[in-house]
C-alpha cells in the first residue's frame, strides 16, 4: 500500500508550484516601460538635437536620431530577451509617429477651414 493520501480538490496542493509567470515577467520588462522610454528618449532626443542644430547649421538634419536609436534600442532589447520593454520601445515610436501625423492633419484641417470656406 502506498502512503500517499487522496486528492482533496478543495484544497492546494501540499507543496508550491513555482508561478512561471511571475519569473517571466520579472526578466522580459514591462510594455509600459518601454514606452514611456520611447517618449523620454524621443522628446529628449528631438530637444537636444535642435538646440544643437541652431548652433551648428549642419546639425538640424539630425533630426531622424531619437527615431532611430529607439528602433535599434527595442530591436537589441528584444534580441537580449528582454522583450515586453522591446515592444513597449517599438509601441512608443509607433504612438510618437502617430501623433505627429495627428497634430500634422489638425494643423492641415485649421489651415484650409481657415481660408478654404468663407460663409
Amino acid at each position: 500500500m502506498t502512503d500517499e493520501q487522496p486528492h482533496d480538490p478543495y484544497r492546494a496542493p501540499a507543496t508550491e508550484e513555482p508561478s512561471i509567470e511571475r519569473e517571466r515577467s520579472r526578466h522580459e520588462g514591462s510594455t509600459g516601460k518601454g514606452i514611456a522610454l520611447a517618449w523620454l528618449i524621443m522628446i529628449l532626443g528631438l530637444a537636444a538635437t535642435m538646440g544643437v542644430g541652431t548652433a551648428i547649421p549642419g546639425f538640424f538634419y539630425a533630426w531622424f536620431l531619437p527615431p532611430l536609436a529607439v528602433a535599434v534600442l527595442g530591436i537589441v532589447l528584444i534580441n537580449r530577451g528582454v522583450k515586453r520593454t522591446g515592444k513597449g520601445l517599438l509601441l512608443g515610436l509607433a504612438s510618437v509617429v502617430a501623433v505627429i501625423v495627428l497634430l500634422i492633419a489638425a494643423c492641415f484641417g485649421l489651415v484650409m477651414m481657415q481660408g478654404g470656406i468663407h460663409v
